[in-house]
């Protein structure tokens, strides 16, 4: 019998026993080792891998049946050089210098251990001479030269196991196999014959006896290709890397050499200087030259993971383009257009994303509540008119009112909102401009309810036309607009201010203003759509400058003049028409003085 150092057990344990049981256990699960087995036997050159469980029975009076676990290759397999001095003699390897080979230190083997099997047999061959050997509990080992010709390496682990832990063990077993090996580039088979519940041995039997080497007929595939579980995805390849990546949430990174993981997180610290650019994604690479670091938490950013990080980035213009064609698509077969917004906005907010931005503006990517297409360009073109960007979550009369003055107005969605925003181009000077502005329709506009001259009763027919002049002669010269946020200023003829500026009275009860004292609105000539109080953000186009003033018929202040006007005209329209100019904020430039010139005119005329 032969031993390894580590198997003294008559004091403390040696250095070298606990290293050995550091690498014993150097895996989060013990069934990892499974990763170790594949590793090695590709080294060796195999063209397939078959891993199988089968399942002895509890004997008798026993509460625990045998588990075997066979990992099967087809390799070069080992001499009895390659047995004494690599697989039973620690740190030795001839991997070290070799970039072929995925693994580096001649350690994996010890794994195995880490499930703390009952028995672990081996038998290989090459060169003519063909090996057995037997380890125990204990990690001694027999080792005896067998007649009986080996192709490659063949292992079996016994372990005790009751019968209600087997089937969460043999779960374990296929999910550590399609966690490490899902993307082998070697073909790997898992087989699973517990479920049949037979035994290869008589009943009482030694259970260790007895291994089978033969696969069965209902193995299925572990390794799959390249590919990911997202809603969009593509895949990019090119010499020496493959690369899949696309859009799932959360976003996960893997990173595989020969197909096998060296990597799978959720953790964005692993993408170093790439995580502005590539942390919203998920993605898949495949490159002979990466590696792990030695503590296997992460990959080792050398030459070949840049040069792996850079074919990633090649693979995401693939994918971009694909999106933008899914977006255009979901418009016009209206789907919901949220998920897709989601990930356009993502896209526009990496620091890179200026080029994409630009060559996004002619694409149809968002929709107006009639479902036509709009591009971010004849957004854009709006946002230049009126100063913001105009949503609406429904359609109604106060949107049909806006379409037939010529407004575009999107879907309202989260994610439409956050593409809105992405796409904004940064203002030279942020402090002179905030941020893009994006409000509802109805946030804007209202439609308050009209009342026709001649529902009015004479007093207010009265009063009305009397402020009417008066304010035509206060605003005949120039009209500034300081409640916009660049004040507008303009200086037609006075003739064309006169003929179009107009005073109606409307009822604006039961209609949320956002303040109770509203006196008037504005809107345009036809005086149906009116600008609710203070719009602080919205810049007026030129076919909605003020021109009609909405007088609240039920406002205080108009009651008031009104019971004045029944004395005093003159008077009770000055009040009034100060008090529009006033909540207009278009009192500066004389406006009082030229209305007191006018009703001067007016009283001499008079006399």
């Amino acid at each position: 019998m032969s031993q390894p150092p580590s198997v003294d057990r008559s004091g403390p344990p040696s250095l070298a026993e606990q290293a050995l049981a550091n690498l014993v256990n150097q895996f989060a699960r013990p069934l990892d080792f499974l990763r170790e087995l594949a590793q090695n036997s590709i080294d060796a050159g195999s063209p397939r891998i078959e891993v199988a469980v089968a399942w002895d029975p509890p004997p008798p009076g026993s509460p625990e049946g045998v588990l075997r676990i066979h990992v099967d290759d087809f390799g070069e397999g080992m001499d009895e050089d390659i047995i004494d001095n690599q697989l039973t003699r620690l740190f030795s390897s001839t991997k070290e210098d070799d970039l072929t080979k995925i693994g580096k230190f001649g350690i994996g083997f010890t794994s195995i251990f880490a499930i703390l099997p009952e028995a672990v047999l081996l038998r290989t061959g090459r060169h003519g001479e063909y090996w057995e050997l037997l380890f125990h509990a204990d990690r001694s080992f027999d080792k005896v030269r067998i007649d009986e010709p080996i192709q490659g390496t063949r292992l079996t682990l016994f372990k005790r196991l009751p019968a209600d832990r087997l089937r969460p063990f043999v779960q374990e077993v296929r999910f550590v196999l399609d966690y490490w090996c899902e993307h082998s580039d070697t073909p790997i088979t898992f087989d699973d014959r517990t479920t049949e519940a037979r035994s290869d041995a008589p009943v009482g039997a030694d259970p260790f006896a007895a291994f089978d080497q033969e696969s069965a007929p209902g193995s299925e595939r572990v390794n799959r290709p390249l590919s990911l579980d997202a809603a969009l995805q593509h895949l990019h390849v090119e010499d020496g890397l493959e690369a899949a990546i696309g859009y799932s949430d959360p976003p996960r990174f893997g990173f595989y050499n020969g197909g096998l993981t060296l990597l799978n997180t959720q953790n964005t610290d692993v993408l170093g200087s790439y995580r502005e650019q590539l942390g919203h994604l998920s993605f898949k690479v495949k490159h002979d030259g990466l590696e792990h670091t030695l503590t296997r938490d992460n990959v080792l950013h050398d030459q070949n993971w840049e040069r792996a990080m850079q074919g990633v980035l090649r693979a995401r213009s693939g994918l971009r383009r694909k999106l933008v064609e899914r977006a255009v698509a979901a418009v016009d077969a209206g789907e919901a257009l949220g998920p897709w917004h989601a990930r356009l906005a993502a896209e526009c907010r990496t620091p890179d994303s200026r080029a994409f931005i630009e060559a996004l503006a002619m694409s149809p990517v968002f929709r107006d509540l009639d479902g036509r297409p709009v591009t971010l360009e004849a957004m854009r073109k709006q946002e230049g008119r009126v100063g913001g960007v105009l949503v609406a979550d429904r359609s109604g009369a106060l949107t049909e009112a806006l379409a037939s003055l010529g407004l575009l107005l999107l879907e309202d969605h989260p994610d439409t909102r956050a593409l809105i925003l992405a796409t904004e181009e940064p203002p030279l000077f942020e402090f002179l401009r905030g941020r893009r502005e994006i409000k509802r329709a109805d946030e804007v506009f209202v439609l308050p309810a009209l009342i026709e001259e001649g529902e009015l009763d004479p007093l207010e027919r009265r009063l009305l036309h009397r402020t009417e002049e008066l304010l035509r002669s206060a605003v005949g010269v120039r009209v500034h607009l300081p409640m916009t946020q660049r004040v507008l200023q303009w200086a037609p003829s006075r003739n064309s201010v006169v003929n179009r500026l107009s005073v109606r009275i409307g009822d604006f009860g039961g209609m949320d203003l956002g303040r109770t004292d509203v006196l008037a609105l504005n809107g345009p000539t036809d005086g149906r759509v009116f600008i609710r109080p203070e719009p602080t953000w919205f810049r007026l186009p030129a076919f909605l400058l003020w021109r009609t003033l909405l007088i609240n018929r039920y406002h205080p202040l108009f009651r008031a003049q009104l019971l004045a006007s029944a004395e005093d005209l003159d008077v009770a329209a000055y009040g009034l028409a100060s008090a529009l100019l006033h909540c207009e904020g278009l009192e500066g430039d004389g406006a009082h003085h030229r209305m007191l010139g006018t009703l001067a005119d007016d009283l001499g005329s008079r006399s």
